[in-house]
């Protein structure tokens, strides 16, 4: 990373997390480090936004909009996280973010850990987007006969790879969905959107949720989800919902990770 690029604008803004961390607890949700930043910068005579929207594009097509947590003098992304410490997957998300807006430098700061601790990112928007390794892992996925369509279910896994691919982790469900909805319609599937699910306990529906999924040539129930855990998804619910659609294949793909996370289910 160049060294040189808003140094001094980003000497400052570690100067304010130093300043903001002495001089909280670490027992806060994130957002209150969020506005403690924005008032230090501000002191220190720096303009700073937080929640700012920004457009998400997928291949020219907007899938959603997400706010970020802080742009300083409109050159600098700021993303706050409390954890026990940083990780690959907050820099992902930064890097993320940073491709979003169009920008090249981001700052990382974790508030949760028992020392500060930050990290620079970078990102130039004019070079060629690389493939990263990981895009790479859908060509060593193997067809497997318990998929029901291996075909059909390898050329769908394909199309979720490609999306990981190009936005990352870090955003909200709902544009995975999207993207996934307009990557999927590029590849001349058949496609079947809904932004809702109805729920069953013990096989009688009880209500729906919004759940944005998808149903490929009739055959493939696909969930994007962004979650830390798939363990989290209950998943006879989801299985429910399938049988009541008559639909035997489904497949969780969980963006939310450094490498893309698949699951499928059969009914």
């Amino acid at each position: 990373m160049p060294d040189l690029l808003h140094k001094e604008l980003t000497g400052a803004i570690i100067g304010a997390y130093y300043e903001v961390y002495n001089h909280t607890s670490r027992m806060y949700p994130e957002y209150i480090y969020d506005r403690a930043m924005v008032e230090e910068l501000r002191r220190q005579g720096y303009p700073a936004t937080r929640q700012d929207e920004y457009r998400i594009v997928y291949k020219e097509r907007l899938v959603g909009v997400q706010k970020l947590d802080l742009s300083v003098v409109q050159e600098v992304v700021v993303e706050n996280k409390v954890a026990g410490q940083l990780n690959a997957l907050h820099r992902a998300q930064g890097l993320s973010y940073l491709k979003t807006v169009g920008k090249t430098v981001g700052l990382l700061f974790n508030f949760g850990g028992e020392k500060p601790e930050f990290d620079r990112l970078y990102f130039d928007p004019a070079k060629r987007e690389q493939a990263s390794p990981e895009s790479s892992d859908h060509e060593n996925i193997a067809r497997s006969e318990d998929w029901l369509y291996p075909d059909l279910a390898y050329a769908i896994v394909g199309g979720l790879y490609e999306v990981h691919t190009h936005l990352g982790p870090g955003f909200v469900h709902r544009i995975y969905a999207n993207a996934c909805h307009h990557e999927l319609g590029l590849r001349s599937f058949a496609l079947m959107a809904s932004k809702r699910m109805q729920v069953f306990y013990k096989d009688v529906a009880v209500g729906d949720i919004a759940f944005g999924h998808l149903v490929v040539d009739g055959k493939i129930m696909v969930f994007p989800v962004a979650v830390r855990d798939l363990q989290s998804i209950h998943l006879d619910s989801l299985k429910n919902w399938m049988r009541a659609k008559d639909i035997r294949l489904g497949i969780i793909a969980n963006f939310d990770t450094l490498r893309l996370q698949t699951l499928f289910l059969r009914v």
